[in-house]
């Protein structure tokens, strides 16, 4: 400690370079997390194993993605509107080749896809387009087609498994923003209240903040060199845990240093006392934290295997804290607590100290108490559970709001129809095995699946 307190200007100067580096090298993480944050299912699960076996016996790979357009009215379409609609159409057929279109599959010149392309209502036409997407953005494409498919009278919008995923990533980069903005509010003015300072609940903004730009930049580098498990909710995790440990922490620190300041010591001797009291109990808390989050790291499944990133980013945490805060302990003294002036300890709270006593003298009120806030929550939680990660983002995007368009007028399976693989040891192309797939394909054509 006394060299980091005497060196303090060069540790400094050191993880500014070091942040500085990091951040202009590192990857793009909103970019990462569109390559290889998209959550899988694990191997060993019917849909992998399924998709193993479709992947063994392709002859060649394709790098297309399917996109549905969507032309849809309020009211039944006219005549006129879907005169328009086969015009946008045959304009997207005369410019295959430019706009990167395989394949087009509509009802126009192939009535018996009316059924399936045309909603009973007649207020919705699909068109299917096989989309080339070798080399190619999906947030490109969709810009794009977009202004291709726009068609005079009718609304028009797009979706597709790309689609959904690209509205699922800006989303995430979208909540991040919110959580980190919430997350800075909510910290100040906690600490302004907790210290009663404008300078002390700067310190731990700037230390989990530097930690958490510095831990980003050293997880993507991982993602990118050595595919280290990524999803949309990672950042989401540093910010949320970084800044929640990370500020306890450093009220842990700042009001252990005051009070060793209010006993009459010196700058170094507070901050001396301080880390061989309070700073054991944050370096072993630290370090439990860190091993729970990369045991994470041992899940089959990819969202929590991504949680472990939050281990990278404590260690970093536990560097900033026995580095970074003793420099401005060292170098503010008793101006870290400005304004208050002479006596800095802080009395005892009365609150606090009356429920303290009263959990201890009178427990089965204490506990009354809490179960009057506790019960009604636990009665009233229903304990549904959704699997339609679409509720996360929201009929905002349009992908998602296309998507129900179509449930509504289609039915799901118009999207997102089941696969179904069959693997044989022996050839499947005789009577026998056609017969049994026939039969399998009507059974499953009677089937009401909700």
């Amino acid at each position: 400690m006394k060299a980091i307190v005497r060196f303090r200007w060069i540790v400094l100067a050191l993880w500014i370079l070091a942040a500085a580096l990091l951040i202009w090298k590192a990857p793009n993480m909103e970019q990462l997390v569109r390559e290889k944050g998209q959550i899988t299912v694990p191997d060993g699960y019917p849909s992998t194993l399924a998709q193993e076996i479709i992947d063994k016996h392709a002859t060649n790979k394709s790098h297309s993605e399917p996109f549905i357009v969507i032309f849809h009215n309020q009211k039944k379409l006219t005549k006129e509107q879907t005169e328009n609609i086969e015009k946008t159409i045959n304009q997207l057929k005369d410019n295959k080749d430019k706009l990167g279109i395989n394949e087009i599959t509509t009802h126009f010149g192939q009535s018996d896809l009316k059924d399936q392309l045309v909603a009973k209502d007649g207020k919705t036409i699909l068109a299917m387009l096989d989309v080339d997407m070798e080399n190619k953005e999906v947030k490109d494409v969709r810009a794009t087609l977009n202004k291709a498919i726009q068609t005079p009278n009718v609304e028009t919008m797009m979706t597709g498994n790309g689609l959904i995923n690209e509205d699922v990533v800006i989303s995430s980069q979208n909540g991040l923003k919110k959580t980190e903005i919430i997350t800075v509010i909510f910290i100040l003015i906690v600490l302004i209240l907790v210290f009663r300072s404008v300078v002390a609940p700067i310190i731990p903004l700037v230390t989990v903040g530097l930690t958490y730009l510095v831990s980003q930049s050293v997880v993507a580098f991982l993602v990118d060199k050595l595919n280290f498990p990524l999803s949309n909710f990672t950042q989401i995790f540093l910010v949320a845990v970084l800044f929640g440990i990370g500020t306890d922490y450093c009220i842990l620190l700042l009001s252990r240093y005051k009070e060793e300041l209010s006993k009459g010591n010196d700058t170094f001797g507070a901050i001396l006392a301080t880390y061989k009291s309070a700073g054991k109990t944050v370096v072993f808390s630290g370090l439990a934290v860190m091993i729970g989050f990369a045991s994470i790291g041992f899940a089959s499944f990819k969202l929590y295997q991504s949680a472990s990133a939050v281990a990278i980013g404590v260690i970093f945490l536990l560097i900033s804290l026995l580095t970074i805060v003793p420099f401005f302990m060292a170098t503010l003294k008793n101006k870290l607590f400005w304004p208050i002036k002479g006596d800095i300890s802080h009395s005892q709270s009365k609150l606090w100290g009356w429920m303290g006593n009263l959990a201890i003298t009178r427990p089965l009120i204490a506990l009354c108490i809490v179960a009057i806030f506790t019960v009604p929550l636990l009665i009233s939680y229903d304990g549904d559970l959704s699997y339609n990660s679409l509720d996360e983002i929201g009929e905002e995007y349009e992908s998602v709001k296309a998507f129900n368009l179509v449930s509504d007028s289609f039915g799901p399976g118009e999207i997102m129809p089941v696969k179904i693989v069959m693997e044989n040891d022996e050839s499947m192309k005789s009577k026998e095995y056609l017969g049994l797939i026939e039969k399998i394909s009507n059974d499953l054509s009677h089937e009401s699946i909700s």
